[in-house]
């Protein structure tokens, strides 16, 4: 009946309207509040290995290798938190315009993908926002300025140099080597290294250096609830690793990889060896009975 259908109506825009003020008090009462920002850099060559791992993946040319600001993260303590703080704050590139050639040097996005500017457009959308909190970081081109402030101020590159620490492919460093260098360049403040694997051999790929909410640079304890001791970061998995110089390390083709090479060749020879004695063993059989038919 028409009066049925009426209370019908009326209960599903009831529903709908309840579940977007459930909606709203879910995203008034997100926490998005932090303790500390990361400031966290990332080496370009490990970062396109590990990028070029992927189908059809390619970095751009690294001319002038740098340690280079990969995100500034908003961070609760011992969580991967907060994040996506106002979906409706989309990034947008022509804000940026006056701050480019910063953003080119010490915010450089080397990994090449099918959407522009993917990199920033993530790093804002995912920490920007939740960082806009701050009076020094309020806006967006604040947020990526106050970046590659950072970025310039945190000069990992020579804080590794001068501590003997350079790129090569023709040796390793221990967690060591590189912790001294990185805690002299902060002032003593304790950072977060970290490392990934790829082929078999580890890479250093992340320098993580923390701040308090006024840009103080502080030690990083604590941003992961399970870490302990004196040294922080995934490099401590690792007895040693690279500081790569160049893609892919020439040096660092696997010893699993060559002995493979090897394998595969001492098999295709014998392949060979083994097909040339067939053809000349059927070739003298052949002339035996072609002699005894006649």
């Amino acid at each position: 009946s028409l009066l049925q259908e009426k209370m019908i109506l009326s209960g599903l825009l009831l529903a709908l309207a309840l579940s977007g003020s459930i909606a709203t008090d879910i995203e008034v009462t997100k926490d998005r509040h932090f303790d500390i920002l990361i400031l966290t850099q990332h080496w370009p060559f490990t970062t396109c290995m590990d990028w070029e791992r992927g189908k059809g993946h390619q970095c751009r040319d690294i001319a002038h290798a740098n340690w280079t600001v990969h995100g500034l993260w908003p961070t609760q303590m011992g969580k991967i938190a907060p994040s996506f703080c106002n979906n409706s704050w989309k990034f947008d590139h022509s804000v940026l315009e006056p701050i480019m050639s910063d953003m080119s040097l010490y915010w450089p996005d080397v990994e090449m993908r099918d959407v522009p500017d993917s990199l920033w457009d993530h790093e804002w959308s995912k920490h920007g926002t939740c960082a806009a909190q701050l009076p020094e970081t309020s806006t967006e081109v604040a947020y990526f300025s106050k970046g590659c402030q950072l970025g310039k101020e945190n000069r990992i590159t020579e804080w590794l140099a001068k501590g003997g620490v350079v790129p090569t492919n023709e040796k390793d460093y221990t967690i060591e080597n590189v912790w001294d260098a990185v805690m002299n360049g902060t002032g003593g403040k304790r950072p977060h290294i970290d490392c990934v694997k790829i082929d078999g051999q580890a890479y250093i790929s992340e320098i993580k250096v923390c701040y308090s909410k006024n840009f103080t640079r502080v030690s990083c304890d604590g941003i992961k609830s399970s870490e302990g001791g004196d040294m922080m970061g995934k490099c401590l998995r690792y007895e040693s690793f690279s500081y790569p110089s160049s893609i892919p390390p020439p040096s660092h083709l696997s010893n699993s990889g060559m002995i493979g090479g090897i394998v595969c060749t001492v098999l295709a020879l014998s392949a060979v060896g083994l097909a040339v004695g067939y053809i000349l063993y059927r070739r003298g059989r052949r002339r035996g009975r072609g002699y005894e038919s006649l």
